[in-house]
């Protein structure tokens, strides 16, 4: 859960608590990028739950039309969650960069940013962006910290936008008509983050989902609360 736990993971909870209890009070505790559209509520229960946290309604309507049969879709989500940018220009990021418009993989800054816990090393408090490089940014998990929290991206999907090579790969989950493709030029590491689905459940993940899940039903249980008071 290390990429939820990064980014806004109490908007996945009030979807949750709306999966599990679904009715007016907990649909409108939803944030707005991952409320339901008029498709999921027609066919709820009848899809992977998993795709209504994708944050872009156009995908989740094209997966739940195109591929909710599919027995890959678990790894069409992990493409998906991979595939989410934040756009800025070049000169916010790097020193001496043009106004260019850049755009960079959320996945790419937590796998840098988790390079600092991997290795044990301290956050040094002294690093301020732009960085001196494109390198740096990614190799370093002080700047990479800088570049997430600058570009909002602990803020959730507000700031969110889908990297044009995901829609190479799945034309056919693309709208024309939605404004959600990057536009610029790709600011990436050697190699980038791609999120794979598990081949098992180990204890460790079991454990992670049971927690999660017991704190949803929490959580629909107090909004239920609510809603009678």
């Amino acid at each position: 859960m290390n990429w939820y736990a990064k980014t806004r993971f109490f908007h996945i909870i009030e979807l949750t608590a709306w999966q599990i209890l679904p009715c007016s009070l907990t649909y409108s505790r939803v944030h707005e990028r991952y409320r339901p559209t008029e498709l999921q509520l027609g066919l709820q229960g009848q899809y992977p739950c998993v795709v209504d946290w994708i944050p872009f309604a156009s995908i989740r309507d094209r997966i739940i039309q195109l591929h909710a049969a599919n027995p890959c879709v678990d790894q069409i989500f992990c493409d998906t969650v991979s595939a989410y940018v934040v756009e800025s220009t070049l000169s916010e990021l790097v020193v001496g960069g043009s106004l260019m418009k850049v755009y960079i993989r959320v996945t790419d800054l937590i796998a840098s940013m988790a390079l600092q816990q991997s290795e044990g090393e301290g956050i040094d408090h002294m690093a301020s962006l732009p960085a001196p490089d494109i390198k740096t940014l990614f190799s370093s998990p002080e700047y990479a910290y800088l570049a997430f929290k600058h570009l909002k991206m602990d803020c959730g999907a507000s700031y969110y936008k889908i990297d044009p090579v995901f829609f190479s790969k799945y034309p056919e989950l693309c709208d024309p008509s939605d404004d959600i493709v990057a536009s610029g030029v790709p600011l990436k590491p050697g190699t980038q983050t791609t999120l794979t689905s598990p081949n098992y459940v180990d204890s460790i993940t079991a454990a992670t989902y049971c927690s999660f899940i017991n704190f949803s039903f929490d959580a629909a249980t107090a909004l239920s609360r609510l809603e009678y008071v």
